[in-house]
Formats: C-alpha cells, structure tokens, sequence
C-alpha cells in the first residue's frame, strides 16, 4: 500500500513554497513569511506530500472528473528550527516586529513553552492535514482528533537501524494551534540511542483507521545536522 502523511498549519503554509534545504542565514527573528514557511515545508525536518486521484463528479473535466488532492505535513516539532519557524510565524500574525517593549516581553513569555521545549529525552512528530475535498478533509481530521495513546499505538512507528518499529510513548491530538497531532517517541530504549552515528535516515509511518492508504516518510539525517551536531 501507499503510504501518506500530515500537517496543516495555517492556509498561508499550504499554499506559499520556499526554495532550497538549508536555514535561513539569520536569526530566526528577523525570517520573512516565506523563510518560516520555507523550513516548516521544505527545510530537512520537514516533509510535504501531495496524492492526487481523479473522482467522477459534475463541473469539472470533460466527463465531469474532478482532481483531489490530499496533502500531508510531517514536522519533527523537538527540532529547534521548526519550533523557531512556528513562533516566527505567530510574531508577525501579531505585529512582534512594531510592539512597544512591554508587549514583547508579554509575547515571549507565551511563546517560551513552545520555543523552550527540552527534547534531550524526547523526539515529537507532529501530523496534519489538507484537501480540497470536504469529506476527505474532515475523515482525516476526524480520526486524528478521536484517537488517543491506547488507540493509536499499534498504528504508528518510528523505525530506525536498531529500532524498526520504535512504538510512541505518548500521543496528543489536535488542539487547534495549528501545530496538528503530535507523537511522542523516546530517545532511547534501555539505555541505547535510538539513533547512532550508523544511522543514515529514519522513517515515521502511520496506519490511519478510515483512510484508503498507510502514511510513511522518510528523513535522511545528515542534513538535520547544525555545526556537525544531529538536530531533531
């Protein structure tokens, strides 16, 4: 079976593309709208992937066929870069850059939690989701809302060299902050990395209850690295 995979975060991270796999060469700060968006899509601890299939249906196409696309965002949300991308993303939503100093230090302080977050024990993918078909859109939606870590366990996995199928640890559904589903793996199991210096990718696969297809992406990890240090 194929295999899919998510993430939405607002309608302006769907339809706005960076260019390039690297960061920005600047403070996370002074990003533009299209440099967030660039490294929660495009940026190596991201993933974007569009499926397309082809629905009869009237007022589109010459025997009335309409084009679905259904496309998922998978993020490592416990890589620093896209926790940065996403409060970038909220100061400008806000007006960050034109607040007087008191307001600044208001917003950084709602920010802290997200942009803080210690992952040394803890590796998070988060998972969303966008269509252009409502009942596709909502099945999605519906089944990442509804799950929880006793229901969704034995569906998702992160697997690597040692670990084939690294189960998750905890499970949170959407909370509307446009961040999406998000899935708690361990970083290590009895003491060993899940990841070592022969690892050469790993791959976070999900078996959605509903959907017509599995979800897997894979991540090489050598382009996660941040002066030579593995950042995930």
């Amino acid at each position: 079976m194929q295999r899919f995979f998510v993430s939405f975060l607002v309608v302006i991270l769907f339809f706005i593309c960076g260019s390039g796999q690297g960061l920005p060469p600047k403070g996370f700060g002074d990003w533009s709208v299209d440099e967030a968006v660039n490294v929660l899509n495009k940026s190596p601890w991201a993933r974007q992937l569009t499926f397309t299939r082809v629905v009869g249906g009237i007022g589109s196409g010459i025997f009335g066929e309409k084009e679905i696309y259904s496309t998922f965002f998978v993020r490592f949300l416990s890589a620093r870069p896209i926790r940065e991308a996403l409060v970038r993303l909220q100061q400008i939503q806000h007006g960050y850059d034109a607040m007087d100093p008191a307001a600044r230090l208001a917003f950084d302080g709602s920010a802290a939690r997200l942009l803080n977050f210690d992952p040394e024990q803890w590796i998070v993918v988060t998972v969303n989701f966008r269509s252009n078909d409502p009942d596709t859109e909502r099945n999605v939606k519906q089944f990442l809302q509804n799950q929880s870590f006793e229901t969704i366990r034995n569906r998702v996995h992160l697997s690597t060299l040692r670990f084939p199928q690294l189960q998750i640890s905890a499970y949170y559904p959407p909370q509307g902050d446009s961040i999406g589903a998000k899935f708690v793996f361990p970083r290590q199991v009895d003491s060993a990395p899940v990841v070592t210096a022969d690892d050469k990718s790993v791959t976070f696969q999900l078996d959605p209850a509903g959907i017509e297809s599995d979800l897997i992406v894979d991540f090489a990890l050598s382009p996660m690295k941040i002066n030579g240090e593995l950042v995930w």
